[in-house]
């Protein structure tokens, strides 16, 4: 919120959920005050890491409001600790690894204002090379889709969104949950994220909700964040785990016992498959060897130990 305007209601509450991002925050927070230059908000932090992030926000950053810190609670249980104490009727999600171009939040929520039908807007996600990132295209999945996208079908999720070249708004299934906006009272009737989910998948269960309460989605293309995925790591064994982990947690809770069954399956034959051809194909791959060993080495734990996603996250 500007601080010459302190008695005013913020038009929209940035939510940001920090975890171990000292070395990239300070790109993020900045291009949220730039490109929300003209549009009076707050931003709110949480920091589920331990490297010092909310010590330096504290100092470098006073106008962000600080939500004390309960650990490493997840990306959805996070951002429902952020939307609890937001004050404004728009929610606006920013991973904190994702940069605002230009004036992106200022245009987005002009879109919202102009488009109060949708219960949630988004805008276009580029990596840092400037391309269009697999986030703007998802899909509400079913079982069929995993099948296809361990049958070769690489877009199987993420056949949707915006075309490539589009230059006028549209309709979308899901958001990016690293940059999206959504109508503070549609977050309260739906509760927020599932914080069942830990982390991936928690955007898309979200949409699923919104959709059976025919809350349209909007996307613009003339909103844009740089989002360095994965904070950088987007090979990693981790991040794969967590990610087959969320996905495995929207098939138990939405697709039933076979559906899920289907997709475990399909996941750990796509595995299983990087796993191996990875291997035998890096050393005849010349340049490309050693993103080829990188995929091997990343999916070999889901391959090798399907017990610790196929059952999702914890759901006692």
């Amino acid at each position: 919120m500007s601080p010459d305007r302190p008695a005013q209601s913020p038009d929209v509450s940035i939510l940001v959920v920090a975890f171990r991002a000292a070395h990239f925050i300070d790109k993020c927070l900045d291009g949220i005050a730039k490109s929300a230059a003209n549009t009076l908000h707050e931003i709110l932090l949480i920091d589920n890491g331990d490297d010092g992030t909310e010590a330096h926000v504290r100092t470098a950053w006073p106008q962000v409001r600080i939500v004390p810190s309960e650990g490493n609670i997840g990306f959805g249980a996070g951002n429902n600790r952020l939307a609890a104490h937001a004050r404004a009727p728009l929610l606006l999600l920013v991973n904190p690894d994702a940069v605002p171009r230009d004036d992106a939040i200022d245009r987005l929520v002009r879109f919202a204002q102009a488009n109060p039908e949708a219960g949630a807007w988004g805008g276009r996600s580029l990596s840092p090379s400037g391309h269009l990132e697999a986030g703007n295209f998802l899909i509400l999945p079913r079982p069929r889709d995993f099948v296809k996208l361990a049958l070769g079908k690489r877009d199987a999720l993420s056949s949707g969104g915006l075309p490539a070249d589009a230059t006028a708004p549209g309709r979308v299934e899901v958001l990016t949950g690293g940059f999206m906006m959504v109508r503070a009272d549609v977050w309260k009737q739906l509760g927020g994220f599932d914080e069942g989910f830990f982390l991936y998948a928690e955007e898309i269960d979200l949409f699923f909700r919104m959709r059976e309460r025919g809350c349209p989605v909007l996307v613009t293309p003339d909103a844009a964040v740089i989002h360095d995925v994965g904070s950088g790591a987007a090979l990693s064994p981790a991040r794969l785990l967590y990610r087959t982990t969320g996905q495995m947690h929207y098939a138990h809770k939405h697709f039933g016992r076979f559906g899920a069954f289907i997709t475990g399956a399909a996941l750990w034959l796509l595995a299983t498959q990087n796993l191996v051809i990875g291997a035998l194909a890096a050393p005849f791959a010349g340049k490309r060897g050693a993103r080829l060993r990188a995929v091997s080495k990343a999916w070999r734990p889901l391959a090798l130990d399907p017990g610790k996603w196929w059952p999702g996250y914890d759901r006692k």
